[in-house]
């Protein structure tokens, strides 16, 4: 970073130098002030890399909740719509027309019918057991299938409980934990930091010609859009709580290769929350799913999300050197 300033001041001085007469000696390099109030400088401040792994509830991550989804839900949605609306599956209404589209492709599908057979029999035997009066011992495992593939649309307690579980896992299950990532400390100067503080309205001066914002880009390969709260906090080395230094909000589009983090008064910073932030700071991310689409399928490279994150500063910058 003070490369890139020195750089600046290298290009000035340079200018000036073109006129023959014109003594360097005699420059008062006092104040020297890089740019105006219309200037924009970009500091690049992190980038954080999201795996599988990473966005999972419990043990399992993303890709397995949303392939078992896969066996919950018709191949053919609703209205021929490309995503389900993970937003809406607590109304009744969504979640039935999802339900009695799955219940129509097992009648018609006999590969559907032995998908969500398997699946009830890895996954929920002990619960239709007794309902099949069948015992769930491995030795069983042909019988159980049979009985409930002869009476899961015509027995009203079979047929209920497989909703009932069918919407159990797609309002319950089918949702992750916060991502956690550690920042740590950014590699910028001391007097970096100094530079950019001092040239920082005070924070209630009602001014925004001096200020920073944070700011980003977010690039997903994941085929569900995403609303991301990220909250950025200050870890105090000697062990005391964290506290918050800013949280704002940003909607990551599945069929989007680049979503922005745009700078807003949710994302500014001043002095004292500049210094926090680039001296030891963590990221907590409640992630909320909002669409998936099944169709579009999980790419297995290491990173899913990327999220770069940097400064921007309006105003000119004095230098004192």
């Amino acid at each position: 970073m003070r490369k890139f300033f020195l750089l600046l001041l290298t290009g000035a001085l340079f200018t000036a130098c073109i006129d023959k007469d014109y003594d360097l000696e005699n420059i008062d390099t006092d104040n020297v002030t890089i740019g105006g109030d219309e200037s924009k400088f970009e500091i690049p401040l992190a980038k954080v890399l999201v795996t599988l792994a990473d966005i999972a509830n419990g043990d399992v991550n993303i890709q397995e909740l949303c392939e078992k989804a896969d066996k919950w839900l018709p191949s053919n949605l609703p209205g021929n719509a490309d995503y389900v609306d993970l937003t809406q599956l607590t109304l009744h209404s969504y979640t039935d027309g999802l339900f009695d589209a799955l219940i129509a492709e097992m009648r018609s599908t006999p590969a559907k019918l032995d998908e969500v057979t398997d699946m009830i029999w890895d996954d929920y035997r002990d619960v239709f057991a007794s309902i099949l009066d069948v015992s769930p011992s491995p030795e069983n495992e042909a019988l159980f299938k049979t009985a409930f593939k002869t009476v899961y649309d015509t027995d009203d307690r079979v047929l209920d409980e497989v909703k009932s579980q069918f919407s159990g896992y797609l309002t319950e299950d089918l949702n992750v934990e916060p991502i956690d990532y550690n920042i740590g400390r950014v590699d910028i100067s001391d007097d970096v930091v100094d530079m950019i503080a001092d040239n920082l309205d005070p924070e209630g001066s009602g001014s925004s010609k001096n200020s920073l914002y944070l700011a980003g880009e977010i690039a997903s390969k994941l085929p569900i859009s995403l609303y991301l709260e990220p909250e950025l906090k200050s870890v105090p080395e000697d062990g005391s709580p964290a506290t918050t230094i800013l949280k704002f909000d940003v909607e990551v589009d599945a069929t989007k290769g680049t979503n922005e983090i745009k700078d807003s008064e949710k994302t500014r910073l001043y002095a004292e929350g500049l210094r926090q932030l680039l001296n030891n700071a963590a990221i907590n991310i409640p992630v909320t799913l909002e669409k998936y689409y099944p169709g579009k399928g999980f790419e297995t490279d290491k990173s899913q999300i990327e999220i770069k994150l940097y400064l921007i500063k309006n105003g000119g910058l004095k230098l004192d050197i």
